[in-house]
């Protein structure tokens, strides 16, 4: 009896380590679709080219790719990864291309990527919708049809390292209905028509002061903040640099807010910042709340249109450690139209081409601690503080 059991345990554990050391699926000799259809592993490394569509059903499933990985939807306007309605799938060290859209998730899935680049899907590289999540790092999202990035209908991403969305024909990142949290983020939006949207009720939220947000060189804006969408920051950095009409916008009642040392710098665009139809932007540090030194900073310079520009009931408002600086723009280094408020303490507006400072329409403006050169402003302004800026001039 006792040998008998010794042979049984020595088989298992031949067994297992056979298992554990089995090679990757090799997509040119065995379908990748049909072992995961089975839904007999729960985890599965694979190489080669593996054509989709692929559909994971199965809870906890992890997917790896070795070596050469790649998922091909094979362009016949299916998903080339669709996942539904479940949780813990984990996709890793692999490439999806030529998809309708390159990863789907629907109904509450929860999704974990790393190492993923997907391109030259016809709609977008990865999309979550009704309410499904997803962590992302490592991912780059490239040449697809519509957006990289898709959050719709109550979804919420979570991007961590590295990210790149870059040369889509509309979004880099779109955020409708939803929100997506960057923490201890690097990432680089560019070469979109739009860099990233936020819209719609969603929000955004820049977690930590290692989060730098990199927009450069889209089409349009680099980001924008649309229809009662918002952002905050809290303590990372956004650089806008090279958009061809505006670095950050917001618009229709958007808000965002800088807190806890946060950088906005928006250089070398069409206009470096713009809000517009009742948006809201707060810039504050509170050392003794937030934890963290310093100022929260907005820095636009070397545009070639406006520096900041505030317009129809829009408001602006620095407070505490909070700073502006808008110098050397192509045009005016901050223009207020149409019923604007704007609050300002330790800003340095100077070196325009045009005016530094242009007042007008109904606005109202609290300056403080203000430098600046050459301003106008006409009989319909209120101005108080101690600027020395007198209305009409």
């Amino acid at each position: 009896m006792q040998y008998k059991r010794i042979l049984v345990t020595t088989f298992c554990f031949l067994a297992g380590t056979a298992f554990a050391d089995s090679p990757p699926l090799d997509c040119a000799r065995k379908s990748l679709a049909d072992s995961i259809n089975s839904g007999r592993e729960k985890s599965i490394t694979f190489t080669g080219i593996c054509f989709g569509p692929i559909v994971i059903r199965t809870d906890g499933l992890t997917l790896t790719g070795v070596g050469t990985a790649i998922i091909d939807g094979g362009g016949q306007g299916q998903d080339a990864v669709t996942v539904k309605g479940i949780h813990g799938v984990s996709l890793a060290n692999l490439e999806i291309r030529n998809g309708k859209n390159g990863i789907i998730g629907v109904n509450g899935v929860h999704i974990s990527l790393n190492d993923v680049n997907l391109h030259d899907n016809q709609v977008f590289g990865i999309s979550l919708q009704t309410a499904s999540s997803a962590i992302m790092s490592k991912v780059t999202t490239s040449h697809n049809g519509v957006h990289g990035l898709d959050l719709e209908t109550g979804s919420a991403g979570t991007i961590t390292g590295p990210f790149t969305s870059s040369d889509n024909r509309v979004f880099g990142i779109n955020v409708n209905g939803s929100s997506l949290t960057f923490s201890l983020a690097t990432v680089t939006i560019s070469d979109n028509a739009l860099g990233i949207q936020v819209a719609t009720g969603a929000n955004a939220f820049l977690n930590d002061s290692k989060t730098v947000l990199n927009l450069t060189d889209n089409l349009a804006t680099g980001l924008t903040i649309v229809s009662g969408g918002h952002m905050v920051s809290f303590g990372g950095t956004i650089n806008a640099t090279g958009n061809l009409v505006n670095g950050v916008s917001l618009n229709s009642k958007a808000g965002l807010d800088l807190d806890a040392g946060s950088l906005l710098k928006c250089d070398n665009n069409g206009d470096g910042l713009l809000l517009q139809e009742n948006s809201v932007m707060t810039v504050f540090n509170t050392p003794q709340f937030s934890g963290m030194p310093g100022f929260s900073t907005v820095a636009c310079s070397h545009n070639r249109g406006n520096g900041i520009k505030l317009r129809s009931g829009s408001t602006l408002t620095l407070s505490n450690q909070a700073q502006l600086n808008s110098i050397q723009n192509g045009a005016i280094g901050l223009v207020a139209d149409d019923g604007v408020g704007a609050t300002l303490v330790n800003s340095v507006i100077t070196g325009n081409t045009g005016k530094d400072i242009q007042l007008a329409f109904g606005s109202r403006a609290d300056l403080q601690t203000l430098t600046f050169g050459s301003y106008s402003c006409d009989a319909t302004v209120l101005v108080r503080g101690t600027s020395g800026i007198v209305c009409p001039h």
